[in-house]
This record gives C-alpha cells, structure tokens and sequence, in this order.
C-alpha cells in the first residue's frame, strides 16, 4: 500500500467517524476530496444512513467496481464494501445473497488483513448473521475463531465474549455463560468500552446470584481449567464465589449510584440484591435518598 492509500484511509477513516456520530454533512464534504471507490464508500453508509437501501446497493456495486479495476485496485475497500452489501441485503430479508457476502468478505479479510479490526468485524457479522437464522451452533463456532490468544483486538475479543455469553443464556447454559460475561467484562474495562462492560457485569450479577457459595471455584480458574467441548445444546445453573460476586459490585455499584432515579432501574435491584445476599450494608446513597428512586422494584427491595 503506497503512501498516497494509507493517506486516503485515513480520510475515509474520518468520514465514517462523521457518519457514526451523525455529523452527514461533514461526511459528504470529505467524500468530495476521495478517489471515486472509497467516495462511493462512503456515499453508500451515507445512505444507509438515510435508510436508502436500495440506492446503498447500487452505490456500493460502484465501489466494487472500482477496487477491483487494476489501475485503482484496493483489497481491503472491496471486502469492506462486500460486506457493507451482504448487511444491506440481509437487512431487506436477501439473507442468502447476504450471508453469502459477509463470508467471503470474512475469508478475502483472513486471508489479506488477518486479526484486524475490519477481519474481526467481519467475523462478528458472520456469527450474528448465522444467529438470525437461528443456527446457534454456527454462530457460536464462527465466533470460536476469535480467541484470547489470537492478534485480534482486546475491543473485538470483548464484543464476541460478550455475545456468545448472551448466546449460551438463550441455550439455558448458564455457567458457560458466567464465563463468558466474566472475560468480556475483565477486557473491555481494560480497553474502555463501557457499554460491554457494564452490561456483562449485571450480567454475571444476576446469573451468580442463583447460587452463592464458598465451595465455588473463583471464575479465573475456571476460565483457566475450562477444557474447551463440543458446541451442543447442554443446559447448566450458574453459581458464583461470594468474593467474585462482591468485586463484581464493587465495580458497578459506584457507576450505577451516579444517577438512581429512572422508572425502570433492573441495576439498581441487582446491586440491593447482592448486598443483601453478602451481607453488606447497602450504599447510603440508595438508603437515604429513596425520595429520588422512581422504579417501585427498587423501593420495595429497600423496605
């Protein structure tokens, strides 16, 4: 990749930052300044930003095109763009056509970019596409290609831990997926992604909470001693170590408290919960300010 390529990433970089964050305008004025293939790239997210699928379609096959003419060739544009198409099919129920996008861009991005951000998204959208057809086991052995000990990013690592904890629930194996939340939560308070962070923390709340017991391995070794088993449909209970239950309140417990009000506050009632369960005094934040809790779960746990 020349000089001039990386400089363009970089500006095209900078216009799909503009478009997540809702700033169009500023995202159309940088495609002025790019090539026509990464400009046709990001005149499609612009309009699938717009919910103009149909023209998104029709401005991605452009920039395929043009990362696959030899004067302009760009591998990764052309699996990127690959991608962005099989999302846009699937999105209006061409899940065919579109699982068979985000596949091959999966393998043209292991082959030329392996462990990179756009690989490992590419990868994420191969599992979730093989959970919206409802075949579990796919998805969970896609996302087994993303491994802690592999070149792909602590943000990538956290998102897929996170997922396939969220799909061993929905199988009722509730101890993998403890495991699961726990390594996603570990990571992605590592890397500051707060949104996984949090959630996978009430998540291992409120699964340890069916069982708390001293006979209870600590989750590290767990995850340590887990010898890895075939992707089948085995249900299991969740139990948890009181000290991992109370590292895990610790963490959410002071970012939960920075706001209590709200008529719906599931987190609140997960920290009272495993208070009580650990025998802690509760935060007096929450015992002398019940005037400013608004969800009736909350006060009645509090009474």
């Amino acid at each position: 990749m020349n000089e001039e390529n990386i400089d363009e990433m970089d500006i095209l970089l900078n216009a799909e930052s503009a478009i997540e964050s809702g700033n169009i305008s500023q995202a159309r004025d940088i495609a002025e300044t790019l090539s026509n293939g990464p400009r046709h790239f990001v005149e499609s997210l612009i309009q699938i930003a717009d919910e103009d699928i149909d023209g998104a379609l029709l401005t991605i096959n452009n920039c395929i095109n043009y990362s696959r003419n030899p004067k302009s060739r760009d591998p990764i544009l052309e699996a990127r763009a690959k991608m962005i198409r099989g999302l846009a099919r699937t999105s209006i129920g061409e899940s065919v056509e579109g699982g068979a996008d985000l596949r091959w861009a999966m393998d043209r991005l292991g082959v030329i970019a392996q462990g990179s951000d756009y690989h490992g998204i590419s990868i994420l959208n191969v599992a979730a596409w093989h959970r919206q057809q409802s075949e579990i086991i796919m998805s969970l052995a896609t996302h087994s290609e993303i491994a802690r000990e592999t070149t792909h990013s602590p943000e990538i690592v956290a998102l897929s831990r996170h997922r396939v904890a969220s799909i061993h629930s929905e199988m009722e194996n509730y101890s993998t997926a403890l495991r699961h939340h726990w390594t996603a939560w570990k990571i992605a308070t590592q890397c500051g992604i707060d949104a996984i962070a949090e959630s996978s923390c009430l998540h291992i709340i409120d699964l340890g909470l069916t069982r708390v017991s001293e006979s209870v391995d600590r989750i590290e070794s767990q995850i340590r001693d887990a010898i890895p088993t075939p992707h089948t449909n085995f249900t299991s209970q969740a139990e948890i170590h009181p000290d991992d239950l109370q590292e895990a309140i610790e963490w959410i417990t002071p970012r939960s408290l920075v706001q209590i009000s709200g008529i719906n506050r599931p987190d609140l009632s997960l920290i009272i919960e495993a208070h009580q369960i650990l025998n802690i005094d509760l935060p007096i934040e929450l015992t002398d300010n019940c005037e400013l809790i608004q969800d009736d779960e909350v006060l009645a746990l509090l009474q």
